[in-house]
């Protein structure tokens, strides 16, 4: 690695051919499927090509050493020499796997190891009797035309196209090619005779330029060289930057001080309630207009498209498979859905152990799934979809689904429950057993990870992120996960509620209604307290115990929220209304405490807790197979 090198290059290197890298494992997944689209070939010759070169800056000696014969390898499939069948593509993507691997030793300041013997030997094999083979083009010439169409000019190579379009600037005709061959390239010669199709542009005299041919071959990025024409001569001015790479921590406290001053603007809003004054009023109206465009524009410079965590599955699920014996087709749906960037990073380790363990313990092996009626290959799909301010990513697969029964029995052997308990679950709560720390119905658990290890891990990190997972699955017909996160970790849309004599802020977007309590309404299920409403039986949460033990009497609210697949209701004295709230953490005392989610500082100055639903559902209903029938309140209070 170059010393000499400044870390500002080094990081633009980073990030430019960390993009190029991160499309490439869908390209080549897309380039199985479609083994002749010249597009997506030139696209990853390019990409290929293109962090060669900035390896090659650096002087990065084991990445330009991988890129390079796996460059070898994607020409001869541009030039038709070799087909993307299976070998090639396993190769193609140990290389890909390499090339990140490379990177992200560059990233942390190390001198990157060389790529596997094997591997580069394996690329050097499949380029040369590739390039043995004659190229379709030299066996039956075609006539070649002066004016090539765009279309036309993806058949030949970059540096005969260079070279017609020299030759129509009415510059000389080049006579030696820029990539000569690996041995040729180990003698020191690097001289090859000119292709018939650029020969015979050379000899031909030089056509009137069309218009649009013009604006293309005259373009000073094209051609670096030339000298650009100066003001008067016609030319017109250089459209100018549209978009600048901006450090993330600046974008973090840009972020931070939205939030700040969202407080302020909270605050001053309480206070024009007090006053009197119209100037007054009129001037915080304005001031809270202006605050809400400023952190719509302050998110939005944030947000990224969630295909951007999406991008590595499909190579993730096909090499998980091979290495299974199975197969899988995995689709992407809402890949432009528009999310945090701190979120795309956060989903990224929950998404992963997801898709392994479908593929893993999900998808069936082929002669399985034949003798079942499906079709060899499993189908795992990833969705993302807008809902409010929360997004919805769905993990769905075809396979051998969960059986609801087993996961009873197990967790009953394991002691995670007592009998009265499970008895008492319905089929919904015993899926939901999976995300119990420790839980696995798997006997011999893979190296990959199995359903069920991990996953009360994925459910804690999504509980982190102020979101909720639940699951959905049919014996033989499959599984579905389903995360609902905020668009943002750092600004809540939040219903504020009082329990006792503080406030407590619950997360809008799961709201559904809100209604008085009268005591008349309440039955008992199931040892729960339950009201009909809107022809719905729903299941009461009394909040008062946790957040109130001595309240006693007084009127009761209702606030209805889903949860999951369910919806409960959750008893408060009072709803207060709609609050923007800045996300605060917690401290070293609360945090991890189940139903709790974080703080945010009220107008007032107090601070106030931010509930989560999902922990505060399981929290009670655990303490509801404890209470040996006592209501509620004594249970908790």
């Amino acid at each position: 690695m170059n010393d000499g090198i400044d870390d500002d290059i080094r990081s633009d290197f980073l990030m430019e051919a960390g993009e190029l890298v991160e499309r490439l494992g869908g390209q080549l997944m897309e380039l199985e499927r479609h083994p002749q689209d010249s597009e997506l070939l030139n696209a990853v010759f390019r990409a290929f090509h293109t962090v060669k070169g900035g390896a090659g800056f650096l002087g990065l000696t084991p990445l330009v050493e991988l890129c390079h014969v796996t460059e070898d390898v994607c020409n001869t499939l541009r030039n038709g020499q070799a087909k993307a069948d299976a070998l090639m593509l396993d190769c193609l993507l140990q290389s890909l796997d390499q090339v990140q691997r490379m990177m992200n030793q560059v990233a942390a300041n190390e001198t990157p190891a060389s790529a596997p013997e094997d591997l580069i030997d394996a690329l050097r094999t499949l380029a040369a009797s590739a390039a043995a083979k004659p190229t379709p083009a030299a066996s039956t010439p075609a006539p070649v035309s002066p004016i090539v169409s765009p279309a036309a000019a993806a058949t030949i190579s970059e540096d005969e196209f260079e070279a017609l379009l020299d030759q129509l600037q009415g510059k000389p005709a080049k006579v030696e090619l820029e990539h000569p061959s690996p041995a040729e390239r180990e003698r020191g010669e690097g001289a090859v005779e000119v292709t018939s199709a650029v020969a015979a542009v050379a000899t031909a005299p030089s056509p009137p330029r069309p218009a649009e041919l013009e604006s293309d071959i005259e373009s000073p990025s094209s051609k670096p060289n030339r000298p650009l024409p100066q003001a008067g001569e016609g030319s017109k001015a250089a459209p100018a930057e549209t978009q600048v790479r901006v450090d993330t921590q600046k974008l973090d406290r840009m972020m931070n001080l939205v939030g700040e001053l969202v407080l302020v603007r909270n605050r001053l809003k309480s206070l024009r309630q007090r006053s009197a004054s119209d100037p007054v009023s009129r001037s915080i109206g304005e001031l809270d207009f202006i605050t809400r465009a400023l952190q719509g524009a302050v998110m939005q410079i944030r947000m990224q498209p969630v295909k951007r965590v999406f991008s590595r599955f499909p190579k993730l699920a096909r090499d998980v498979a091979r290495g299974l014996g199975k197969q899988v087709e995995v689709e992407l749906q809402g890949e432009d859905t528009d999310l945090d960037k701190n979120l795309v990073e956060a989903l990224a380790d929950p998404l992963v152990h997801m898709v392994r363990n479908s593929v893993d313990h999900g998808i069936e092996l082929p002669d399985v799934r034949l003798r079942a009626g499906k079709p060899a290959a499993g189908q795992l799909t990833l969705s993302a979809q807008q809902e409010g301010d929360h997004i919805l990513i769905t993990v769905r697969d075809d396979g051998a689904g969960i059986d609801a029964e087993r996961l009873r029995e197990k967790a009953l052997q394991k002691g995670l429950i007592d009998a009265a308990a499970a008895a008492r679950m319905t089929p919904e709560e015993c899926l939901d057993l999976i995300f119990l720390a420790g839980f696995s119905t798997k006997e011999q658990v893979s190296d990959l990870s199995g359903r069920g290890v991990g996953m009360d891990v994925v459910r804690s990190r999504i509980k982190e992120l102020n979101g909720s997972v639940g699951i959905d699955s049919k014996i033989g017909q499959g599984t579905t996960f389903r995360i609902r996160v905020p668009l943002t970790l750092a600004i809540l849309s939040a219903l504020m509620v009082e329990a006792g004599d503080r406030q407590y802020a619950l997360p809008l977007a799961p709201v559904r209604d809100v209604f008085a309590l009268q005591p008349e309404m309440i039955r008992k299920l199931d040892r729960w307290d339950v009201v009909m409403t809107r022809q719905e039986t729903l299941r009461l949460v009394h909040l008062d115990p946790w957040l109130a033990p001595q309240a006693v009497g007084g009127p009761r609210h209702v606030v209805v929220a889903q949860v999951g697949e369910e919806r409960y209701g959750f008893v408060v004295r009072e709803v207060r209304g709609r609050e923007e709230i800045v996300i605060k953490p917690l401290g070293a005392s609360l945090r991890g405490l189940a139903g709790v989610a974080g703080a945010t500082v009220m107008p007032d100055g107090h601070v106030a807790l931010i509930l989560e639903l999902t922990g505060l559902v399981q929290a009670y209903r655990s303490s509801l197979g404890s209470s040996l029938g006592q209501s509620p309140e004594a249970a908790h209070g």
